[in-house]
């Protein structure tokens, strides 16, 4: 049977390292990166200053402003959780959206995109990022509706920042979504719970 320990936190306090074992035994003191051994231990971080979906994005409030009419608009750096690559494997090809096939994103109107800021739309649901290992495919969904304001095209460049840097130069996004309530997502003790009741 697999269990969930969580190691500890690491010495900054910014991580958990977690690990999934089939001997408790194994446990042993935090690492910063994914250790996958070959008696089916794995080992990956899970970020203390994010919120985490069912799906495994991270979400990190960069931003808040509150425009003239008392609205607040939130910017949210999205990426993939450590858990991801440790249990699909490694990724050798990462897919942000095509931004010229989203709604919202005309190359005719540059003045109106300077002035939104936007690049483009997704809808709750629509695909966020795809990720390919040498035998999987993994479609994450956007978990809101949003506006993307910027993509991270270093990760297909390098889909190596998606496996090692998660956390770090291996986001994904930074998206402006329509209404974002941090309690609709999960802790990250909440997240660890998850995967432990989902395994």
């Amino acid at each position: 049977m697999k269990r969930w320990m969580v190691v500890n936190p690491s010495k900054f306090g910014l991580y958990w390292t977690v690990r999934q074992s089939n001997d408790s035994s194994q446990v042993g003191p935090a690492r910063g990166s994914i250790n996958m051994a070959e008696d089916g231990d794995i080992e990956f971080s899970v970020a203390e200053d994010r919120r985490y979906t069912k799906e495994h994005l991270w979400l990190q409030v960069i931003d808040r402003d509150e425009d003239e009419d008392g609205n607040v608009q939130t910017s949210v750096k999205v990426g993939v959780s450590e858990y991801v690559a440790a249990v699909w494997g490694e990724f050798i090809r990462v897919t942000l959206p095509n931004l010229s096939a989203l709604d919202g994103f005309d190359e005719g109107e540059e003045k109106s995109q300077e002035k939104s800021g936007l690049e483009g739309e997704l809808a709750a649901e629509d695909i966020l990022v795809t990720l390919r290992t040498a035998d999987d495919v993994v479609l994450l969904d956007s978990p809101f509706p949003c506006g993307i304001l910027e993509l991270n095209g270093e990760v297909e460049d390098s889909p190596d920042l998606v496996n090692s840097e998660a956390y770090g130069d291996g986001w994904l996004m930074i998206v402006r979504p329509h209404e974002y309530e941090e309690d609709h997502f999960l802790s990250p003790q909440e997240y660890i719970e998850f995967l432990a009741e989902s395994l």
